[in-house]
């Protein structure tokens, strides 16, 4: 049986050629892929019968659309079409470097617990595969959920899905996915979550994945899911209270929390939001601080 079951929930069909053949290139074959078709519109199947020779690929075409209601759901039923020790959670339209399986196993074996969480480096990449930004070389210590999330909100780092494999074992101790509306925060509170789980992220240092960020094709920058980014916001800063108790008066979290919100706010939605949405988060940030919560109340306003 294969180690690792590279899963893709798939939807798109325009850059999906492109990411089985990036599987197709590995060095090592010790992998098996899923693809999860949510119910897509686009002709999928003929695209992944092209690799079907070439890697060992399982097809599943789902009867209902979950991905734009639950996106986390249909995670979760493609993972569970597989049963192999590791999981991989890929994307339709990004990129694996040839080296990619070979270096996850290399860590499995030489691992000290079944509680596995490793990290590739990110790179950010648009629709003609030219690089728009790249993390940071990742460093050799393992990184702890807490201080992943001070990176990632800080706007320090990227982060997507593609960066990280985790065994079953650790999947099922640490509770699964955290489900916010559209997915929308729910890859960063699940490996935070993950790697508090395991005892931090383990590095897997050399080339990078590659994360597509191709215009009106993501979440990410598309304008239709603002009302759920920003309920997923605001519910992701409530887990964050809930989950580190201890750090609610860190000026660090402090900071790095009214800059993401200011991210979130002028970027991610482009300023379409209320006074109702300053409120929400107001009343999210009021467990860290009083303060906290007015600096970003008083900076978001609209008068």
């Amino acid at each position: 049986m294969e180690n690792v079951a590279i899963i893709i929930p798939a939807y798109k069909a325009g850059f999906l050629g492109r990411t089985l053949e990036s599987l197709a290139a590995q060095t090592c074959r010790d992998f098996k892929v899923y693809v999860g078709d949510d119910h897509s519109p686009d002709d999928l199947q003929s695209i992944v019968d092209v690799y079907s020779e070439k890697i060992p690929i399982v097809y599943r075409r789902f009867d209902k659309n979950l991905g734009g209601t639950d996106l986390v759901a249909h995670w979760e039923r493609c993972i569970g079409l597989s049963d192999e020790p590791l999981v991989w959670l890929f994307s339709d339209d990004d990129l694996m470097p040839p080296d990619a399986v070979e270096r996850i196993l290399a860590a499995w074996h030489a691992r000290t617990s079944d509680l596995f969480f490793a990290r590739f480096p990110l790179s950010v990449i648009d629709a003609g595969d030219r690089l728009i930004s790249a993390n940071p070389a990742l460093t050799d210590k393992a990184l702890s959920g807490y201080e992943f999330l001070l990176e990632k909100l800080s706007g320090r780092i990227s982060s997507a899905a593609c960066e990280y494999v985790f065994s079953r074992k650790l999947m099922d101790a640490a509770g699964g996915f955290v489900h916010f509306p559209v997915a929308w925060c729910s890859d960063d509170a699940t490996w935070a979550g993950f790697a508090d789980c395991a005892g931090g992220m383990s590095p897997l240092p050399g080339r990078p994945v590659s994360w597509r960020n191709a215009e009106g094709k993501n979440i990410s920058n598309s304008s239709r899911f603002d009302r759920e980014k920003l309920k997923a916001t605001a519910r992701f800063v409530d887990w964050m209270a809930d989950r580190y108790p201890g750090h609610r008066r860190d000026r660090e979290l402090h900071r790095a929390l009214a800059a993401y919100l200011h991210t979130i706010l002028t970027c991610s939605v482009g300023r379409r939001y209320t006074n109702a949405d300053v409120w929400m988060f107001f009343r999210a940030l009021r467990p860290f601080s009083l303060g906290l919560a007015l600096k970003v109340a008083f900076r978001h306003f609209r008068l």
